[in-house]
C-alpha cells in the first residue's frame, strides 16, 4: 500500500516561484517552514494567535494580512534555501505590493492547495471539528 502512496513532498522541495520587492528578485518556497513563519507573523505583527487553517481561510477571503504573511513565510525559507539572509517583517511589509506577484491570489492559492496533504477517507463527507 506504501508503495503506491503519492509522495507530497517532492512537489514543494524547490523554490517554486519568485517575487519582485523594491526591484530585487527573491526566492519563494511553500513548505511546513513557511506556514509556521505565517502563523509567527499573525502572532507577533497582527497580535491574532490564528493557526494554520484560519490563515488559509483568510487567505480564501483574498485577505491582504494573509496573502503578506504567507509570502514572507515563504520569502524566508526561500531565502534561506538559497543561503540568503533573511529579510526583516518591517523591510517586507514596506517594499511589498500586490504588483509584486502577477495574479497573486489565485498563484498563492494554487501553491497552498499543491503544499497540503491529500485528504483521507471520504472527502464528500470530511469529520468535523468535534468528531475522530
Amino acid at each position: 500500500m506504501a508503495e503506491n502512496m503519492e509522495i507530497r513532498g517532492a512537489d514543494i522541495s524547490a523554490p517554486l516561484d519568485r517575487i519582485e520587492l523594491g526591484g530585487t528578485e527573491y526566492p519563494l518556497r511553500f513548505d511546513l517552514a513557511c506556514m509556521r513563519v505565517a502563523e509567527d507573523v499573525y502572532e507577533i505583527q497582527y497580535g491574532r494567535s490564528d493557526n494554520f487553517a484560519q490563515i488559509a481561510q483568510a487567505l480564501g477571503k483574498g485577505k491582504l494580512g494573509a496573502v503578506m504573511a504567507l509570502l514572507y513565510g515563504a520569502l524566508l525559507s526561500g531565502i534561506t534555501a538559497e543561503k540568503g539572509e533573511p529579510m526583516p517583517w518591517g523591510e517586507f511589509a514596506e517594499k511589498f505590493r500586490l504588483t509584486s506577484i502577477p495574479a497573486v491570489r489565485e498563484l498563492l492559492m494554487k501553491k497552498l492547495t499543491d503544499a497540503l496533504p491529500k485528504a483521507e477517507g471520504n472527502p464528500e463527507n470530511p469529520p468535523t471539528a468535534g468528531e475522530t
